[in-house]
């Protein structure tokens, strides 16, 4: 008996499943594309992570065309690290899959490769629907999002044919492969070896993730949301009084009131100028974002000519376009810079620098500081949510983690 069912398992051994390989390096092809968009896209997540938006992406075009509010949301994040490279790593292991069965003389070992490869599409396509439905939900069409969903798409199909099942034959594929894990024949003749597949896996996936949670925690630091939102909600609540007259982001009817003082000389209120809004892009329903003038000028020489300037702005219509081009040019902030934005905005030099220099205007920066003592800003950029001081503002779990909780207490 014991020879017999040798024999039955090495005839079983010498059994080479067939492999399309025509069909393999369309594959390689399409997990080649896909690679290539998850690694744009996860450069650009951490990009974003660390610095903000201070410019448009390549493929942010307009306000719906926009790669750039896709991947300065919560959507494009999973257990701490970029979907998009979980994506990455998913193409780099059907990309090398599918090249080991195209180059392959013996089809036994890489057909297992093949097939974990194509479960694994499957997966892929299925959370295509939801981030999908992320990008409705945000409200932009993602270039590259899409992209990757084709490439998802056309790996299932392409994996699928290469192991003989025809282009919708993936339900029968996945049947087959329990059935195979199960220890159970299949008319296709591959083999699960779900251990040496597994580890595998295992290596590129533990690796890969390992590798980006530590970089996401160099640019972000090791910070327990919970604990963060927790310690917040147990502070004090403020007399945070704003101008009626100061400028919006967001809704302006929004339960939540996130106040922010700042300098525009200030290097920290530069990073936050470019973090806040993309961390709120989601939620720019749900919040009023208000800018509150904070000049030190004890420090900052051109602090308080450019919080006048921020008034003007105001006044002429474009407030947030003019705050941007301020703190991007702010290692040379001076005099004249200010006038120059504001001539490259089409607004009329003299009478913007007229604005400058009014009593009104100098009167305005003035109310905003003092109504930043009374709520005892001590330093920039401070913000508050709902009148309470956000410690953590450089961390935009923590930000998005107190606003859905304020939410949840509406």
């Amino acid at each position: 008996m014991g020879k017999t069912n040798r024999r039955k398992e090495r005839a079983r051994r010498a059994i080479q499943p067939d492999l399309n390989k025509t069909i393999l390096w369309v594959a390689v092809a399409f997990a080649g594309i896909g690679a290539a968009l998850a690694f744009y896209a996860t450069q650009l997540t951490f990009s974003i992570e660390s610095q903000g938006i201070v410019e448009a992406s390549g493929c942010s075009l307009n306000d719906w065309v926009n790669c750039d509010v896709a991947n300065a949301s919560s959507y494009a994040q999973m257990f701490g690290v970029p979907v998009a490279w979980l994506g990455f790593l998913f193409y780099l292991f059907a990309g090398l899959s599918a090249l080991f069965g195209a180059t392959s003389t013996n089809t036994r070992q890489p057909a297992s490769f093949v097939a974990m490869s194509a479960v694994l599409a499957l997966g892929a396509v299925l959370f295509t629907f939801l981030k999908a439905y992320h990008l409705y939900e945000l409200g932009v069409l993602c270039l590259v999002c899409i992209g990757m969903y084709v490439a998802n798409f056309g790996l299932l199909g392409t994996l699928t044919m290469a192991l003989g099942y025809g282009p919708v034959g993936i339900v029968t594929l996945v049947k087959d492969y329990v059935a195979r894990v199960q220890g159970a024949e299949n008319e296709r003749g591959f083999e699960a070896q779900i251990t040496k597949v597994g580890v595998v896996v295992l290596a590129v996936f533990g690796i890969g993730y390992a590798g980006a949670l530590n970089h996401a925690r160099d640019i972000t630091g090791n910070v327990d949301v919970d604990a963060a939102v927790t310690s917040h909600f147990r502070g004090p609540v403020y007399d945070v009084e704003t101008d009626p007259e100061a400028s919006i982001w967001g809704n302006p009817d929004a339960a939540i009131e996130i106040v922010e003082y700042a300098d525009f000389q200030c290097p920290a209120c530069a990073q936050s100028a470019f973090h806040l809004r993309p961390t709120l892009f989601e939620h720019e329903d749900d919040v009023k974002v208000v800018f509150m003038n904070y000049p030190l000028t004890q420090i900052h020489a051109q602090a308080m000519n450019a919080a006048k300037a921020s008034v003007c702005a105001e006044q002429f219509g474009d407030f947030w376009t003019y705050h941007d081009e301020v703190f991007k040019n702010q290692a040379v902030l001076q005099p004249t810079l200010f006038t120059r934005i504001a001539t490259d905005l089409g607004w009329d030099e003299r009478e913007f620098a007229e604005c400058m220099v009014s009593e009104e205007v100098g009167a305005r920066v003035d109310a905003d500081v003092a109504k930043g003592r009374v709520a005892q800003v001590s330093g920039t950029p401070t913000l508050y949510i709902n009148g309470r001081k956000v410690a953590a503002w450089r961390n935009t779990d923590v930000i998005r983690a107190i606003v859905r909780e304020e939410l949840s207490r509406q």
